[in-house]
């Protein structure tokens, strides 16, 4: 006779609880990362960009930009966490001298740019939402790097700032383009 309790919580529901969790609760649950492999980090990014691509292909309603979101969303969010992570690990490296989890670095990434992806929905109608999301994942990664990798805050604070600088002058180069272009 096989044991049909759940003793063991399954992956899909220890995810779904972790993400639910990390929605209500951003800044406690970012202090609390969890170990994940890097199949499972990799998984679990892609629905998270598909699901906003797909949600800003909607507004308004355009079947490219659905299959863009499907398509390239998934890649070009896992390629720009793979950025931050990395960018991260070399600031370790070099300006506090020691070596850090890139894995652990990756997962910090992923979850706290869960408001970038929320936000990023409705950016058609309302551009610099999709700022705001990025501040508020500036801001999680400030507590995660204080409290996961043991960064001075000053210095957690000024490192997320220059990143979030530079991210709004990328936006802001893009909207000018824009302008002209329309």
């Amino acid at each position: 006779m096989r044991d049909v309790t759940d003793s063991a919580t399954s992956p899909l529901k220890e995810i779904a609880r972790k993400v639910v969790s990390f929605i209500k609760h951003p800044i406690t649950e970012i202090q609390n990362l969890p170990d994940w492999s890097w199949g499972r980090l990799l998984i679990l990014n892609a629905p998270f960009a598909m699901l906003s691509g797909i949600l800003m292909g909607f507004l308004p309603p355009n079947f490219y930009r659905i299959a863009a979101g499907i398509l390239i969303s998934p890649l070009v969010s896992t390629i720009m966490n793979g950025l931050m992570s990395l960018f991260l690990y070399y600031y370790f490296q070099v300006f506090e001298y020691r070596t850090v989890s890139f894995r652990r670095l990756f997962t910090q990434t992923f979850f706290a740019s869960i408001p970038f992806f929320l936000f990023q929905t409705i950016s058609e109608y309302l551009p610099p939402i999709s700022l705001l999301g990025f501040a508020l994942t500036g801001l999680i990664m400030v507590v995660g790097l204080v409290e996961n990798f043991q960064l001075e805050k000053k210095r957690a604070i000024k490192l997320m700032s220059i990143v979030i600088g530079v991210v709004f002058l990328v936006w802001l180069w893009n909207r000018i383009d824009i302008a002209r272009l329309g």
